[in-house]
């Protein structure tokens, strides 16, 4: 999905996308993409970017 570029509208929004060790259900990416665009169109905005975070937070460190 392309997105529109910055255009000063004062609406260009960037979507956040992180991992956690909540349910799949509420948490997945997928999901978070869908509420994250469903709260942009509410107050009339756009979405210019994503930021993905796709380590689960929480995650004990690995040695």
């Amino acid at each position: 999905m392309i997105e529109p570029p910055y255009d000063g509208c004062g609406k260009c929004l960037l979507g956040v996308r992180r991992l956690s060790r909540m349910k799949w259900a509420t948490s997945s990416p997928e999901r978070q993409r869908e509420d994250i665009l469903v709260a942009t169109e509410a107050v009339g905005g756009h979405i210019i970017g994503w930021a993905d975070d796709w380590e689960v937070s929480g995650a004990p460190p690995t040695r």
